[in-house]
């Protein structure tokens, strides 16, 4: 199955805003690509980016969590397509590209600085619709080294709220959404404490198996 059922859609949160005074949009999500990509082709011993992980992580989020789904991904893009004869497949398919609300590019920029251009994006795309983003990655290294001061403030901010985790099952093969334990998060985000720790590279430029 492409993703288990969750029934109907959730009651709408209460308004909530973020540092700017902006209210958040808890039904749109930038989705990196890449990153499920990847951790898809991994996890079901295709060792590369697969794109039946990104279908299965935009059929969720629309069909069962009703979001509004803004992909990203390098430009002139390659990947496995197909469970049963694995093919190799040039852009985005286009099944996917009609579920979501738009696909932006990643420009293919030279330079080391530039490995990580698709989760800088990723987070800018996510500041001006202040809305959430999915990605494993923790993005510990951004808040250090984004050069956009008011992104970086915002980010701190709000990435508690607004930054989605995943995993998906090596034996049923669905994606599922990783919703965390509100009342810790709400106890470290004033002044509670709570443990730290959790998966993902955390650097920029550190995920391994950046292919296309």
């Amino acid at each position: 199955p492409a993703s288990s059922s969750r029934g109907p859609a959730q009651p709408q949160r209460q308004a909530e805003y973020d540092n700017e005074g902006r209210q958040y949009n808890y039904g749109q999500v930038v989705v990196n690509f890449i990153n499920v990509g990847i951790n898809f082709g991994k996890k079901m011993k295709f060792e590369k980016f697969h794109w039946e992980g990104v279908r299965r992580c935009v059929k969720h989020l629309t069909d069962e969590l009703h979001m509004k789904v803004i992909g990203i991904i390098f430009e002139n893009w390659s990947g496995l397509d197909g469970m049963e004869s694995a093919r190799e497949v040039h852009g985005v398919p286009e099944d996917i590209s009609r579920l979501c609300e738009s696909i932006e590019e990643t420009p293919r920029c030279t330079g080391a600085h530039q490995r990580s251009a698709d989760d800088e994006m990723t987070i800018k795309c996510a500041y001006r619709r202040n809305c959430r983003l999915l990605d494993n990655d923790n993005y510990r290294d951004w808040l250090r080294v984004l050069q956009n001061q008011q992104m970086r403030t915002w980010f701190e901010h709000s990435q508690e709220k607004l930054h989605m985790k995943y995993y998906f099952d090596s034996g049923l093969g669905c994606f599922e959404t990783l919703d965390g334990n509100p009342e810790k998060a709400a106890a470290a985000l004033f002044g509670g404490g709570g443990g730290g720790g959790g998966g993902g590279e955390g650097e920029v430029g550190g995920r391994a198996g950046r292919k296309g």
